[in-house]
């Protein structure tokens, strides 16, 4: 039954992951060429500020509500009602912060203010969002039906109104608009079949959830401070400029990365429903295996495969504005390896309760990646940015595979080898072909996943043949 779960909820995922990258090659080359890099740096950069006040505004409340909802569907209606509660509270009480501090101690030109408070009302809207509820019980069609509406909505916004730099507000606007029409859409069935009350602010029921709750929100600040703070110390160390092509560099990382993502939809309730407990010790190991192979399947060969093709596709996706950003991109395409291991490494720490452990790794990565670009940032700029970020993944991941060590898991040395060998391949058949043939990079990037799909399932098979 739960294989059948696994399936249906990666076909729901993979459909919504498909539209997800195939709404991008639209959007996204429109969006940045339209608002050029000064503009978009700008969007990325309020963007960042926003994220670390919407940090304030949920610190893991998603995923203490997603996790025991898991474990005990009984509790959805309390988690609605009470974690929901403080998750509004806290929403209210950190805009109001970020207002004052785009009032005070932002960069003093108009538009960044306002592209902050702006990106500031979409976690205000996620303060009533209850996603998590199907998210938890393995709901992803809900999810994925949200996540292809949400799309469209933003998408259309994109391409139908912005035509120059002045329009990016209306980048932030159009993810308020995607996100309520999304918020909405996820309530009315969440009444109708689990029954959910209204929420309710009492500072009384928080005292059983909120400290779990701050650790690990605190940990998702960390994790963030790694991922983010680059992008606000660019914005007042060096160009805005070079601001804007690290963000549009970074963003096709993320788009490429967003694998990891669909992924932790899927296996995290299923680890939250099986890790630690002796009579689901074989379905544990299953899905562990499972999320191991997959993560290192589809990390190496888009990894590999950006490396490679970085200086065409940066410039297919992003344009002439954008000059310097392929170097920028072949590197990130690093933490696509490292983010991945470090997502499964730390998929068993939650799910077990060592929110502390996930804490103590992200903390880790926080600091050696603000002391990197302290010293590197002002006289290197966005390649320093970089490579701190990549490192900063890299020891999050040895944190991770170092707290798990005393857990059992599956050997993921056959995959691994397998993918290995797969992208060995591919790489070399895409440099063999860029040698010969003048071919246009999408045509590249079909190449090289079906080389890349057909040598790895065939080993798969050949292994499976000298098992039997």
């Amino acid at each position: 039954m739960r294989l059948a779960r696994v399936i249906n909820n990666s076909a729901a995922l993979l459909m919504l992951d498909i539209l997800s990258k195939a709404m991008p090659l639209v959007v996204f080359p429109v969006m940045v060429r339209a608002l050029g890099p000064t503009a978009y740096g700008k969007v990325g950069f309020a963007a960042a500020v926003a994220g670390f006040f919407g940090l304030l505004a949920s610190p893991g409340f998603t995923t203490y509500a997603s996790r025991e909802a898991a474990k005990d569907e009984g509790r959805v209606s309390f988690l609605v009602q009470h974690v929901l509660g403080a998750r509004i509270a806290f929403g209210v009480f950190s805009y109001a912060l970020l207002i004052a501090f785009a009032l005070t101690f932002a960069p003093r030109d108009f538009m960044t203010r306002l592209l902050i408070i702006l990106s500031g009302l979409v976690f205000l809207v996620s303060s009533v969002d209850v996603q998590w509820v199907f998210t938890a019980r393995s709901r992803m069609w809900m999810v994925a039906l949200r996540g292809t509406v949400g799309q469209l909505i933003y998408g259309g916004v994109i391409l139908l109104f912005i035509r120059r730099p002045a329009d990016a507000w209306l980048v932030p606007v159009a993810g308020v608009l995607s996100l309520l029409a999304g918020t909405l859409l996820i309530w009315l069935p969440a009444r109708r079949e689990y029954h959910i009350p209204c929420p309710v602010i009492s500072p009384e029921a928080w005292r059983s959830f909120l400290p779990v709750c701050l650790i690990m929100g605190f940990a998702s600040m960390m994790s963030m401070i790694y991922d983010q703070i680059d992008t606000v110390m660019l914005r007042y160390m060096r160009s805005e400029n070079e601001l804007g092509l690290y963000v549009a560099s970074y963003s096709m990382m993320t788009i490429s990365m967003s694998f990891v993502a669909i992924l932790g939809q899927v296996f995290f309730p299923l680890l939250s429903q099986t890790t630690g407990r002796d009579h689901e010790r074989e379905n544990e190991q299953r899905y562990l295996g499972w999320l191991g192979q997959a993560s290192v399947g589809l990390a190496l060969p888009i990894a590999t495969g950006g490396f490679i093709l970085a200086e065409p596709l940066t410039r297919f996706v992003l344009g002439s504005q954008y000059a310097g950003t392929a170097t920028l991109f072949r590197w990130l395409t690093l933490t696509i390896v490292a983010g991945s291991l470090a997502s499964y490494f730390g998929s068993q720490l939650i799910p077990i309760a060592r929110e502390r452990k996930y804490l103590a790794a992200v903390i880790a990565g926080a600091a050696v990646n603000v002391v990197l670009n302290l010293f590197l940032i002002p006289r290197y700029g966005a390649i320093a940015a970089v490579f701190t970020t990549v490192i900063s993944q890299a020891v999050v991941a040895c944190m991770n595979y170092y707290f798990v060590r005393d857990l059992p898991r599956p050997s993921l040395l056959g995959g691994l080898g397998l993918s290995v060998i797969a992208c060995s391949i591919m790489a070399a058949a895409l440099l063999a072909v860029r040698a010969v043939f003048p071919l246009h990079v999408v045509v590249q990037v079909a190449l090289g996943a079906f080389v890349y799909f057909a040598v790895y399932w065939a080993g798969r098979a050949l292994r499976n043949r000298l098992q039997i």
